[in-house]
């Protein structure tokens, strides 16, 4: 995906359309940087706003 480029320079970020914006959904990508990954996950703001005050949750991928 990010080694394609279509005379507007290399791409940034990939973006998924709104078919794929329901719960549960998660969606993996290749990455910008190669070996990365792009996870997208489309959730309930309260799943989100759990997670984000799980704080062993947080520590596991903050870096």
């Amino acid at each position: 995906m990010y080694g394609n480029d279509f005379g507007w320079g290399r791409p940034i970020a990939t973006k998924t359309g709104v078919h794929c914006k329901r719960n549960g959904m998660a969606t993996l990508n290749e990455g910008p940087v190669e070996g990365s990954i792009d996870i997208n996950f489309s959730l309930p703001i309260e799943v989100f706003k759990a997670m984000e005050n799980d704080a062993e949750f947080m520590e596991a991928f903050l870096f």
